[in-house]
């Protein structure tokens, strides 16, 4: 369902149709090519109406240019894939030239193709976050992931997956740098991170790649991830052991289920997950999932709730290494979690905040509520972080 918002977006954005500028292939390079699609004017960033989604746009004199970014990636067994994102660019009228700092901005769960960033459907729902960001002075890079954009035709979506989705953002913020340097387009040189439910997993886990692997090109200056589900072995336990709310839940946990199965060679059939007749009508269609409206764990097979709490099983090795519980990080963090979230319980953001502490994060908050479900918490979370990255901007 289209809100006010969004349908704003569809009138409001001007698409520029221009050709794609080929990059001349260099040794390090990741970038394979860079195509204008949008521009806002301030007039039309000033009209913006967006109550329903309280979001407040102040664009000040800024106008914002929206670039749609193919590049390059890695999977795990060193396949290359082409993958690709948006990045909004944003321009101070009253200034000739300025700064400013990059931000990676990382969607949620996109259900269908068209949901994806740079599908040249820039009027979703997950559109509205970077632009918000790029009205606040800040450069967005925005990752569509494997699957979606250029990569739909290459690979399924991996869902929730550590590797796949750090891997892609990290590589999109470096594809933006390489288009900056290549445009001539200044920025400051912090870079902050952030995303909700699959984005804020996405950035914890790009976080950890970037200090373990690209601290020397990627200067991060703060991290905030609301509603990821980080401890994913605690997580897969809850869902399958505890009382959920079925429907659109029931879809996400199928998902990643069958998600795992297939990245981690599993090959188990769907009827040694899901009982019957839940199997066959998943089978059909994954879509199927969410018009089951008993909770998920009613669904399930004893032989598939079993093999999530043995460490020793695929499947139970396959969330253990979707974790994100064995490191500490050096960035400013903040965690943002409602303890009424009906899609990603509570307990993954405060297992995750408690193992990282334990390990030396000295840098890290949990920004926790007590009431509000996993959406309109998304916006309230943006705007926490919104907040936040301003008062640590250089």
């Amino acid at each position: 369902m289209s809100t006010p918002l969004q349908r704003f977006f569809a009138s409001l954005l001007y698409l520029v149709v221009v050709a794609c500028k080929p990059i001349d292939p260099q040794p390090d390079t990741i970038l394979s090519s860079a195509t204008k699609v949008g521009f806002y004017t301030n007039a039309a960033l000033k009209s913006l109406k967006s109550s329903n989604d309280s979001l407040i746009y102040r664009p000040g004199d800024y106008e914002i240019t929206v670039y749609r970014l193919v590049y390059k990636t890695t999977l795990e067994d060193g396949i290359q894939v082409t993958a690709s994102g948006i990045v909004c660019v944003p321009k101070q009228l009253s200034v000739t030239a300025k700064a400013y700092p990059l931000l990676s901005f990382q969607h949620g769960t996109a259900f269908t193709s068209g949901d994806a960033l740079a599908n040249s459907n820039l009027a979703v729902a997950a559109f509205s976050y970077p632009l918000l960001y790029a009205t606040y002075g800040y450069i967005v890079a925005c990752p569509d992931y494997i699957g979606y954009g250029e990569a739909r035709r290459q690979l399924p979506h991996r869902y929730e997956h550590r590797q796949t989705l750090a891997q892609a953002t990290v590589d999109m913020l470096l594809a933006t740098q390489e288009f900056m340097a290549n445009e001539g387009i200044k920025s400051t040189p912090q870079t902050f991170l952030t995303g909700y439910s699959e984005g804020g997993y996405a950035s914890l886990a790009a976080q950890k790649l970037i200090e373990e692997k690209y601290a020397d090109k990627i200067n991060l200056a703060g991290s905030s991830c609301g509603a990821g589900p980080y401890a994913m072995s605690a997580f897969f336990d809850y869902v399958t052991h505890k009382p959920t709310v079925g429907g659109v839940a029931n879809q996400i946990y199928a998902w990643q289920t069958l998600s795992y199965n297939s990245i981690y060679n599993v090959n188990k059939p769907i009827s040694y997950y899901f009982k019957s007749p839940y199997a066959e009508q998943i089978g059909v269609s994954l879509d199927n999932a969410r018009r089951i409206t008993v909770s998920f764990d009613k669904i399930c097979t004893d032989e598939f709730r079993a093999d999530v709490q043995n460490n020793s099983s695929v499947f139970g090795k396959a969330l253990a290494d979707n974790d994100l519980l064995s490191w500490s990080t050096q960035t400013p963090t903040r965690l943002i979690h409602s303890q009424q979230d009906e899609i990603i319980p509570y307990l993954t953001t405060q297992q995750v905040y408690n193992a990282l502490t334990k390990n030396g994060s000295k840098k890290l908050n949990l920004v926790s509520f007590k009431t509000g479900y996993h959406i309109p918490i998304d916006v309230i979370a943006l705007r926490r972080s919104l907040e936040w990255f301003q008062s640590l901007r250089e």
